[in-house]
């Protein structure tokens, strides 16, 4: 990796482990009155805080542990969680307290996260998780590298190649970039991959404001290409784009 470094977006105005709780929450199918009650929290301000305003990278262990029989009879994972706390849960629960949550830590830092990557050039309507992806590589990262910017299981995770020019100059033809599948709602808004009907494509998307049914703004940063709007089920999103890959 000699003449190499990896570049990464500037931290969010909230953390990614705040998107990823709240999607969570979503696909449970509870609001956040309800979870708030669970964990025996103020509505509207102890627990909204971990959804809204909370900017750290990694949620706290304590917190996580409880989420879990909330969230399970749901069908959510308990590995989902503990990756929302930087731990890699193999079904046992860890134990609780300061130790036992700063070992785990620890134990994160020292692992290595293998992540495919992915001919997108051989990528069908399916995209980057319908299980017809051509793998071509596998990186092996550790795991402290990706955990300061994202609590993403490494199994969500996807490393691709830019293709074209329409995100020039902010990502290069040939560049690899890594790519959050499990985030694939834009808001806030960032850089994803969506399916153009002809390819996988790297773009700018935003949710435009008080649409209903909620629309995507579609645009890129090479001023030669024009904006598009989409429905947010018509964009077609992949994954969030979180971090980069550049020589010098």
């Amino acid at each position: 990796m000699d003449g190499s470094s990896v570049q990464t977006r500037r931290m969010p105005a909230i953390s990614a482990a705040s998107r990823k709780l709240k999607q969570l929450r979503q696909r449970a199918g509870l609001s956040i009155r309800q979870v708030a009650q669970a964990l025996g929290m103020e509505y509207g301000s102890s627990y909204q805080h971990y959804e809204d305003r909370f900017k750290k990278p990694l949620l706290p262990l304590e917190l996580v542990l409880k989420l879990v029989p909330i969230f399970a009879p749901a069908g959510i994972e308990a590995v989902e969680l503990y990756a929302l706390a930087g731990v890699d849960a193999t079904g046992e629960r860890p134990a609780s307290g300061a130790a036992a949550a700063n070992g785990a830590k620890s134990e994160a830092a020292g692992r290595i996260l293998r992540i495919p990557e992915l001919d997108v050039r051989a990528a069908a309507g399916d995209g980057l998780t319908g299980g017809n992806e051509k793998v071509v590589d596998e990186w092996s990262l550790p795991s402290g590298m990706v955990r300061h910017y994202s609590t993403a299981p490494a199994s969500d995770l996807r490393i691709i190649t830019v293709m074209g020019d329409s995100m020039e100059p902010t990502l290069q033809p040939g560049q690899r970039i890594l790519v959050d599948t499990g985030d694939r709602n834009p808001s806030p808004p960032g850089v994803f991959v969506v399916w153009d009907g002809l390819g996988l494509v790297v773009k700018r998307c935003q949710v435009v404001p008080h649409s209903a049914p909620p629309r995507v703004r579609i645009t890129s940063d090479n001023p030669k290409y024009d904006a598009y709007e989409r429905t947010l089920a018509e964009a077609y999103i992949q994954g969030r784009v979180i971090g980069q890959w550049r020589w010098l």
